[in-house]
């Protein structure tokens, strides 16, 4: 009688579980293939049950016009991928960036899961090109598409669980799709933000950056508004010590 070892008992286990990944590939349709692929390859994620993912794309433009309910478009999970998201970024930029302030990392944030920012990602990363929608519906492309990949986002989430979603969004989301450095510049551009304010109201801006009188490596800016001195900031290079006084400047004139 012959006896299976263990090591014929794993290759059999491997084997029934690709035999099962066969059959069940082979009764997705087309759209569902495609879905799959999609998934795997940017956002590196198996689907469980790929009807998620087709919900997640499914704008309400589509629905109730007999062959889908309302309860089958994107808004539901549109928001739990709204929570999700936002709890795994704050995550990330609460350990990537101790030295910032909640204030300041609820701003970083605002600006990374803003309907534009999604829309842009939804884009680069090719999830527009896979969306359900009516053409000529009332919602923006960039609406839909931002939409989507909340909804998306959610879609894994209950598919695949949180640890495995929360690995999409930090190996593939961020570092592919979103210039977090080029983010946080834009939030704390105080010198563009005080040059604006300034010449909304026609007033006169001088920045008189210069190095620091007996200190080597420093350079001090002061900011002068009308001809008054309003702030002034030092650091080891022009730009940060420019950025340091307009950022006083503004706290000053409660921009």
């Amino acid at each position: 009688m012959a006896v299976t070892t263990p090591l014929s008992s794993s290759k059999s286990v491997k084997a029934k579980v690709l035999l099962t990944s066969l059959f069940f590939s082979k009764k997705l349709s087309p759209r569902q293939k495609r879905l799959d692929q999609y998934l795997r390859d940017n956002w590196g994620v198996s689907a469980k049950d790929i009807s998620w993912y087709e919900k997640a794309l499914r704008h309400k433009s589509v629905v109730g016009s007999g062959k889908y309910e309302h309860a089958d478009c994107n808004e539901r999970l549109e928001l739990l991928g709204d929570s999700v998201l936002d709890t795994v970024i704050t995550e990330y930029l609460f350990k990537r960036y101790p030295e910032n302030n909640e204030g300041e990392l609820t701003k970083i944030r605002a600006r990374i899961v803003n309907r534009q920012t999604l829309g842009t990602v939804g884009k680069a990363s090719g999830l527009h090109e896979v969306i359900e929608a009516r053409i000529g519906s009332e919602d923006s492309m960039d609406k839909i598409v931002g939409n989507a990949l909340e909804a998306w986002l959610g879609a894994i989430y209950i598919d695949r669980g949180f640890q495995v979603v929360k690995t999409s969004i930090d190996n593939f989301l961020l570092p592919r799709y979103i210039d977090i450095q080029q983010i946080i510049e834009q939030a704390f551009d105080f010198k563009s933000k005080l040059i604006e304010w300034t010449q909304q109201r026609k007033l006169t801006l001088i920045f008189d950056t210069s190095n620091a009188p007996n200190e080597d490596n420093l350079f001090v800016c002061s900011i002068i508004v009308n001809q008054e001195l309003i702030a002034r900031g030092k650091e080891r290079s022009k730009k940060k010590a420019e950025q340091i006084a307009a950022r006083e400047a503004c706290s000053n004139l409660t921009i």
